[in-house]
């Protein structure tokens, strides 16, 4: 029988429904801060009390439309706090939110609205909206103007209903939809249950004191802000700082971040390197980011190159690292907060979160965390959803003394033509950590002699100054093509050190482009989408495999290793 790991901790009692904790939270943090956004590039704030009374007073403007348990409400729009009150009002009436990125293509907008069956929509821009092909009535389209104007009339009453307490933790919460890295996104179901367990696991892991601030910037639509950071400061009283930089604009970022003070701080790798390539070139971006009370910060979606957690250790701040996957809601395991990092290590299962492992090492996961299956896919869920509760990930790793150790996506795995299986993941790391000039790379190689890569340059180290760098043992490249020679070295290093020999690179691919959310090349956490980045650069990928520098495109340089591969 397979090893289960899990918590030695007992998850206990914990909050029934999300009105409850809004009811619980305006009685302990009544005048606190709960939410700032902001104005003029000033943080203007609402209070515990104040929210609360707007989530109740469009709550019970929701139920005057006779609207309940078996209706569903589509919320598309970026982070604002009336987005947060409609959405909780939506969950605390016992309907279900079903959260929808705005920046999709008109044609998946289309999709997801027409596949969730939604009977009410929620939107930024009504205009284009009502062009959208869709089966919601036009009365029941509202803008966030109308529902920001519905909450100060006071026509509703700012109190909860009645029924809130009576909504079953089963009650389905929200239906959050996957990234879609690979094909269609799927709609995961979450329960009320899903979510607050989760929360109860953190507190007893962190034992964080009440009333921090948060700076917030991850997309709601998405698990690892909509869930995990969201409800993370929702649950502990703390304030949540929107921060309108959106992680795409770092000047405002770390201006935004100069007037927050952030005790806790979450984000994705690909949002870390900007920063981290900002402190290198700048003593007052330093300054800012490593202030005195930031406790920690908390990374999750994608490797996070030690090559950046090494400056946070450098400048004593633990980083944190967890794993899970929407469908978990979304946090399985957790690291310690200490200042040591060990790459690939995700720490161990939080309180009554059980793993084991299937065949090829797939990790298996069963707790109050996981969904309750995906929404109209009855077949989809029942293979990966057993009738004992454990999940199949999709992801592959092993137990080690330090917790669990993500290896690769079970569907990221290839084989070369010698029958030798590579894990991409691993070969993107070792690189990612020899060199903060890289700010994606992706190895690929599936029936050729030995991997091959596609790097895509940190345009933020390569623009500066590099007498402004602060970095140790860097010939720190001051343009692409010096870039080339430079990189052409590490990956020498790279592969005279790999322990495995058909594990090193043979040729790679610099590309002088930013990878893109327009072109679908990320998810909107920032992860890398396999089956889009092969489409776009599928001309780039032939030239690699025949070792054809002359066709390549003029955005991009070939460096070929082959006559230095070990033998």
């Amino acid at each position: 029988m397979n090893q289960i790991y899990q918590s030695h901790e007992v998850l206990g009692n914990f909050t029934k429904n999300l009105g409850e904790l809004f009811i619980r939270n305006k009685e302990l943090f009544g005048n606190k801060p709960a939410f700032a956004f902001n104005v003029d590039s000033i943080y203007q704030t609402k209070t515990w009390s104040e929210l609360v009374d707007d989530i109740f007073s469009f709550s019970n403007f929701l139920l005057s439309k006779n609207l309940n348990a078996t209706d569903k409400i589509a919320i598309v729009s970026a982070n604002s706090y009336t987005r947060l009150v409609v959405e909780m009002a939506t969950m605390c009436s016992g309907i279900t939110a079903v959260p929808i990125f705005a920046c999709y293509p008109k044609e998946m907008l289309e999709k997801l609205i027409e596949f969730s069956e939604v009977n009410f929509l929620i939107v930024d821009d009504v205009e284009k909206f009502l062009s959208l092909k869709t089966n919601v009535p036009a009365d029941r389209i509202k803008r966030f103007s109308e529902c920001e104007e519905l909450i100060k009339s006071n026509t509703y009453a700012k109190t909860p209903n009645s029924d809130v307490k009576n909504i079953s933790a089963d009650t389905l919460a929200m239906i959050m939809f996957t990234s879609g890295t690979s094909k269609f996104p799927k709609g995961v179901m979450l329960t009320h249950k899903n979510i607050l367990s989760q929360q109860k696991a953190l507190d007893l892991k962190w034992k964080l004191p009440s009333g921090l601030r948060f700076l917030c910037y991850l997309p709601w639509h998405h698990s690892f802000g909509g869930l995990f950071e969201r409800f993370l400061v929702i649950n502990n009283g703390g304030c949540l700082y929107l921060d309108d930089s959106f992680g795409r604009d770092i000047d405002k970022l770390i201006a935004n971040f100069k007037q927050a003070r952030p005790h806790l701080y979450f984000s994705v790798p690909q949002v870390y390197q900007q920063i981290v390539s900002r402190v290198l070139i700048d003593k007052m971006v330093k300054e800012v980011f490593f202030h005195p009370e930031l406790k920690f910060v908390f990374t999750a979606a994608a490797p996070l190159p030690l090559s950046v957690s090494d400056v946070f250790k450098r400048n004593n701040i633990p980083v944190v690292e967890g794993w899970g996957l929407t469908e978990t809601s979304p946090c399985c395991t957790l690291t310690e907060q200490k200042l040591d990092r060990t790459p690939g290590i995700v720490g161990i299962p939080i309180p009554e979160v059980e793993l084991k492992f299937a065949e090829e090492q797939e990790i298996l996961v069963r707790g109050p965390n996981i969904m309750k299956g995906y929404y109209k896919l009855p077949e989809e869920t029942k293979k990966v959803l057993d009738d004992d509760g454990w999940f199949y990930t999709g992801d592959v790793g092993e137990y080690t003394e330090e917790g669990l150790k993500i290896v690769s996506r079970k569907d990221r795995i290839f084989k070369l033509a010698n029958a030798e299986k590579v894990f991409p993941v691993k070969i993107e790391e070792s690189v990612r950590k020899k060199c903060n000039y890289i700010r994606f790379i992706y190895v690929l190689g599936s029936g050729e002699p030995s991997p091959y890569a596609l790097v895509f340059p940190n345009f933020e180290l390569l623009n500066a100054n590099s007498s402004c760098v602060q970095i140790d043992d860097c010939a720190k490249p001051l343009n692409l093509p010096d870039f080339k020679g430079c990189f052409n070295n590490c990956l020498k290093d790279i592969n005279l050190t790999a322990e495995i020999r058909f594990e090193q690179i043979k040729r790679a691919v610099v590309i002088n482009r930013e990878l893109s959310l327009e072109r679908d090349e990320l998810t909107p956490s920032m992860k890398l989408v396999p089956r889009a980045i092969e489409k776009n650069y599928a001309e780039y990928i032939e030239c690699l495999k025949n070792g054809n520098e002359s066709a390549l495109p003029a955005d991009a340089y070939m460096i070929d290793l082959s006559v230095d591969i070990k033998k």
